[in-house]
């Protein structure tokens, strides 16, 4: 999901094998990443939007094919009041919302449980991180944190196929600073010797199951850096920055399960 320029966001794919990025929906209006989730064959979105249409596409919650937005199913939520959603390994859903229980366009043939609203806004800001495997960071790498992060909420995720871990530190919500859904976190990489070196550039960043580091900059580019050599090297980037509102009808695909 990439923002802008100010009311648009555009989606697209990143498929890691070929390396190759496609296009899809553009929305002028709002998403918020940090509570929405992808079916674990990447087929399915489920997300949270903020349009500009009559209610009730005012907020709602839906399903669509990736890369676009396409509503498949739909529900009304009472404004922006959610937790965010999960998709089981069948394709069931979950979702943590304030909203109807019925959809109001489609219907889902997994079948969905909406569940009432009680999880706290910091395991909210982190539970798609928690579903890819990150966890609480432990009590002796904390200790190497700078001491200006020694007081955020920490969590860390082992490199697969390795022992060096990635950490990400919490420090809080500010809407009025660059963040996904305003939320403040800062990124380190374990390196051999225990060292922790920072990452200023990431405004998301994580491993994939081959073991190299994805990365999101803050000023607009997606990388693949690997380690190679003895060293950390970047051997792929495409730059998001000077993308603009294209947005077209989505294709016949898309348009039914």
């Amino acid at each position: 999901m990439r923002r802008g320029p100010a009311g648009w966001w555009h989606l697209l794919e990143w498929d890691l094998r070929s390396r190759e990025v496609t296009s899809g929906a553009w929305l002028r209006g709002t998403l918020y990443p940090r509570r929405c989730d992808i079916s674990p064959d990447g087929k399915l979105l489920g997300y949270f939007a903020l349009g500009h249409g009559p209610s009730p596409w005012d907020t709602y919650f839906a399903v669509s094919k990736v890369p676009w937005l396409t509503a498949l199913v739909a529900w009304h939520t009472f404004g922006t009041w959610t937790g965010g959603c999960e998709f089981a390994p069948d394709n069931g859903l979950t979702i943590w919302a304030s909203m109807g229980v019925k959809p109001f366009h489609g219907d889902y043939p997994y079948g969905a449980v909406v569940e009432s609203l009680d999880r706290d806004w910091i395991y909210r800001d982190l539970q798609n991180e928690y579903k890819r495997g990150w966890r609480p960071l432990a009590e002796g790498m904390a200790g190497r944190m700078p001491p200006e992060l020694r007081e955020a909420v920490l969590i860390a995720r082992v490199r697969p196929g390795g022992d060096r871990a990635l950490v990400l530190a919490h420090t809080g919500t500010d809407f009025q600073r660059h963040g996904i859904e305003g939320v403040q976190v800062s990124y380190l990489r374990e390196e051999d010797d225990g060292h922790l070196t920072p990452l200023p550039e990431a405004a998301w960043a994580d491993w994939d199951d081959e073991g190299r580091l994805l990365m999101a900059t803050r000023d607009g580019v997606i990388k693949i850096i690997e380690w190679r050599s003895g060293a950390w090297t970047q051997t792929w980037s495409q730059d998001l920055r000077d993308l603009t509102p294209e947005p077209l009808p989505s294709p016949p695909w898309v348009q039914d399960w």
